[in-house]
């Protein structure tokens, strides 16, 4: 669903800030820090954004599919009930299968703050939960971050270093199979809802 800016505004009921009109980070899909606009507002109502375009001052809203059909369960009986805890769920998964702790945060001379960092720094990662463009379309935007994550992660010299997928197995695979030639040691996982971990590189 394409919305106009202004349409936006008058649903608002306000203008929207002049970051929102220049920014695309604005727009982003997350729910800490400064995005409690993306959080209660989309987010909540079950949508995210797919894409920005300026130019013509439109954003495209995708439902989220998990969110429309249900819940995701964790092997433990756990609910996941946004898609923002998907991480959460990662980390737990992923830890049992390299058998070590993994903490968020980041690593020298890198300037990102990876999802899972072993306490030695030996395994690596980062979750992604993303989804096709209306549940067809290649999604480029993602697809570009996912080549930085795999550009960020090659940096870091660890051992073991992985993106872990969760919501549409379609998005790494289409990924994989444009740029997976390029990719020199990144493991690519995709964690099914019901908590099966499939290794798709």
């Amino acid at each position: 669903m394409h919305l106009g800016f202004g349409e936006i505004e008058k649903v608002l009921g306000f203008e929207l800030p002049s970051s929102a009109r220049s920014h695309r980070a604005w727009w982003a899909n997350e729910t800490r820090g400064s995005h409690s606009h993306a959080q209660y507002g989309w987010i909540a109502a079950g949508f995210e954004v797919g894409g920005v375009d300026f130019r013509s001052e439109q954003a495209l809203f995708e439902r989220r599919p998990l969110i429309r059909r249900g819940v995701i369960k964790e092997p433990s009986g756990t609910v996941i009930r946004r898609a923002h805890e998907f991480e959460d769920f990662a980390r737990k998964v992923m830890e049992k299968h390299f058998g070590a702790v993994l903490q968020s945060r980041a690593i020298a001379t890198i300037p990102k703050t990876f999802d899972f960092v072993s306490a030695d720094s030996s395994i690596v990662g980062d979750a992604k939960y993303f989804t096709l463009v209306r549940g067809v379309n290649l999604p480029l935007a993602k697809f570009s971050v996912i080549a930085e994550h795999v550009w960020l992660l090659e940096k870091t010299g660890a051992d073991r270093k992985f993106l872990v997928f969760g919501n549409d197995k379609r998005v790494p695979l289409q990924w994989l199979k444009r740029y997976g030639h390029q990719v020199k040691d990144v493991e690519f996982h995709f964690l099914s809802d019901r908590g099966r971990l499939e290794t798709l590189r």
